[in-house]
């Protein structure tokens, strides 16, 4: 289950203010931020990847939904080879 990390409404890492901010499994965290021009959606697997989405405020809710699908499906189909894991790196980062 997410877990809320209750930052809502403080300043984020792109300097935009903190929408949501969820961790799963104590293993990947996401982050949606209300920038001035765009909002961002910063995302990470603890120790193993770290990425940044920018896009429009129109299409950033169903962003952050499906990003959060894919890091789920991939926390609870660990574990997985290195190879996997790699792949899956590059396939999200590729979608995102």
């Amino acid at each position: 289950m997410w877990k809320d990390q209750g930052t809502t409404g403080t300043k984020g890492s792109e300097n935009g203010v903190v929408l949501r901010d969820e961790e799963y499994k104590e293993r990947c965290r996401i982050t949606l931020e209300r920038c001035d021009k765009y909002d961002a959606i910063t995302c990470g697997i603890y120790g193993a990847m770290f990425h940044t989405l920018f896009c429009h405020e129109k299409e950033s809710e169903g962003k952050y939904e499906a990003m959060k699908k894919d890091l789920q499906d991939f926390i609870d189909s660990l574990p997985a080879s290195e190879h996997d894991q790699n792949l899956f790196h590059e396939r999200f980062e590729d979608k995102y």
